[in-house]
């Protein structure tokens, strides 16, 4: 009897309800040449109880799928874990950090193979070869190992037909992955393309995806969608597609059909009546914009194919949606960028705020992936590659450890780290509270950044807000009398 192939996923605790779509896809094609495999999708927290679960099982090899970023390290320290416990244990690592640096991946002993690329035909292929059936060299889109020596062999050619494949839910318990945002209850994560047209010089997806957009036939995705809707009665469905309005006819059939609130994302020069009219008509609960910066320039060195004029027209558009809650994320700190133009995207954040109040904003710090044009801008500028894989763990929007070394005009990174905390603070502007709302625009206007002792107790009623802005207006309403005197 043959041993089960066992897929996992590692996740940071709040990310838990992300469904392992990638796993489902090349789980789904290896369950459908008659292989046992089993899914594990779990938290950080539970990674050695999971590295005694797989060893244990004794898995004909380990499959683990890693995103450049915090997964990197969370992968390598469960690959490490199985490694102790059982040596023996094949890994093969897929995903988009081994496809963007497989060489690398392989230095490292806890790694055995790769997967460069898309993974549901070198994983069959894969797995035959871990039989005896066929060559390891054979194999487009391998890498592994040989008496000591790295071996990659030729890429493999994209999918063209992704009706050949598809989600496979049944190798997980759905119940587990619904999630909850504002009236929805049950959101559940979906995809119905790949990759993305456009050739946004920052992006993975330039060397990932090259630039090739491919999708679902379009009713094959309302079929599935209505065929999930009625086994888990979800009420929400959030889309994963790189860019989900690639082919906008496709994307306002599909939100239509399915007759589901839902969440995605759209590009703002996207944006005209008609769109807005489809995001009011189909309930969409919030949309993710990349907006990426206030600067012109900055904008036509990311490839971005914007103008500054353009977004604030497309966030004026947005505001007959009162009820949709729209994001505008922005990246700071790219290389080259001077102190004038990080300002520029910060007062053109304050500027959409007047335009639209309805509009939230985010702030990222510039993150330099392998294989796109401006990684290689980054490294002229004096970035320094990691030596070891899970050291990419810092790019990572949201942690303060990785060094642009560029910027000389800023002190350290807890200057970038304060425009990033206090324009996600600006949301605080619906709290009917005068002293309340206006600090964080006033610290952004002001460009001060100094003794912030009020930003951990506006983060904790900017997450009250979120949940009940109610509260926050009663609690300022309670203490505004003591800041008066």
């Amino acid at each position: 009897m043959e041993r089960p192939i066992v897929l996992i996923n590692v996740s940071k605790p709040e990310d838990v309800r992300i469904p392992p779509l990638a796993l489902l896809y090349v789980g789904g094609a290896l369950k459908k040449e008659g292989y046992d495999v089993k899914v594990y999708s779990f938290s950080t927290r539970d990674i050695q109880k999971y590295a005694k679960e797989v060893a244990e099982i004794k898995p004909l090899y380990l499959g683990v799928s890693v995103f450049t970023g915090s997964k990197t390290r969370d992968s390598a320290d469960f690959s490490k874990a199985v490694k102790a416990i059982d040596p023996t244990t094949p890994i093969l690592w897929g995903g988009i950090h081994p496809s963007l640096l497989p060489y690398q991946c392989l230095n490292e002993d806890y790694i055995d193979y790769v997967v460069v690329g898309e993974g549901e035909e070198t994983i069959v292929e894969f797995t035959k070869a871990m039989l005896g059936r066929v060559n390891f060299e054979d194999i487009f889109g391998l890498g592994y190992k040989k008496n000591g020596i790295i071996k990659l062999n030729q890429k493999r050619p994209f999918v063209q037909d992704l009706d050949k494949y598809s989600l496979d839910w049944s190798l997980i318990d759905v119940e587990k992955f619904l999630d909850r945002h504002w009236d929805s209850k049950k959101i559940l994560g979906f995809i119905s393309s790949r990759g993305c047209p456009f050739d946004c010089s920052f992006c993975y997806n330039q060397e990932f995806n090259a630039r090739k957009w491919r999708a679902h036939g379009t009713k094959k995705v309302i079929n599935e969608i209505k065929e999930l809707k009625d086994r888990y009665n979800i009420d929400g469905l959030r889309f994963y597609d790189d860019l989900l309005f690639a082919n906008p006819p496709r994307a306002i059939e599909i939100v239509r059909e399915v007759k589901l609130p839902w969440y995605g994302e759209i590009r703002i020069g996207m944006i005209n009546e008609k769109i807005t009219d489809v995001l009011i008509e189909t309930e969409c609960r919030e949309v993710l914009f990349g907006l990426e910066s206030g600067s012109d320039r900055i904008l036509r060195l990311m490839d971005k194919a914007q103008t500054v004029e353009a977004i604030r027209k497309g966030v004026k558009l947005l505001n007959r949606a009162k009820e949709l809650r729209t994001v505008g994320s922005f990246i700071v700190g790219v290389p080259t960028e001077t102190k004038e133009e990080t300002f520029e995207t910060v007062n053109l954040i304050l500027e959409l705020l007047k335009i639209n109040p309805n509009m939230r904003y985010s702030v990222g710090f510039y993150l330099p992936y392998p294989g796109s044009a401006m990684y290689n801008l980054a490294i002229k500028e004096g970035f320094k590659p990691f030596e070891k894989t899970e050291d990419w763990d810092a790019l990572d929007r949201w942690a303060d450890r990785l060094k642009l070394t560029w910027l000389n005009w800023m002190q350290d990174s807890s200057y970038f780290k304060a425009i990033r905390d206090y324009v996600n603070l600006l949301p605080l502007n619906e709290v009917k509270v005068p002293f309340i709302r206006s600090i964080p625009e006033k610290r952004l206007k002001n460009k001060d950044f100094s003794h912030k002792y009020e930003l951990s107790a506006l983060s904790y009623l900017q997450h009250q807000f979120a949940v009940d802005g109610t509260f926050v207006n009663k609690v300022g309403r309670a203490v505004l009398p003591y800041i008066r005197g």
